[in-house]
Order: structure tokens, then sequence, then C-alpha cells
């Protein structure tokens, strides 16, 4: 099984810091493990210009709580 990286564009960048920004602004709201799990891998993405499949779940699954929650405010 190969797992194909997928390059961020500008706007996957600018949207991935808004997740980024807000998860410390809600880290409280998280388990530690957890939040410190997503920002590393928020940041290794942000410096290398790409993610795995492997790592898309994850990332769909924290946009996702972050749609809900801005949908709530």
């Amino acid at each position: 099984m190969y797992d194909h990286a997928t390059f961020v564009d500008k706007e996957t960048i600018k949207n991935l810091k808004k997740i980024d920004n807000w998860l410390n602004e809600n880290k409280y709201s998280y388990d530690e493990d957890t939040f410190l799990s997503v920002r590393e891998l928020i940041s290794q993405i942000l410096e290398k210009g790409y993610y795995f499949e492997s790592h898309a779940e994850i990332l769909n699954m924290i946009t996702d709580e972050y749609n809900q929650k801005r949908k709530q405010k």
C-alpha cells in the first residue's frame, strides 16, 4: 500500500494556520496528548509543504471540529 503525498497550496496553508491558532486558543478543551500531536502534525505539514493520505483523516476530523465550533459562535 502506498501513502501518496498531497502538496499544500496557499489556501491550505492559510487554513492550517487558522486551525493551529484555534487549537492553541482552545488547548484546555482537549487532552494534552491529542492537542500536542495535532499541533505537531500541522507544524510538520507547514514545514514540509505536503502531507500523506494517512494524515488526511486526522486533518478532516480536526477541520470538522473547527467548523462545528465556529458555527456554534
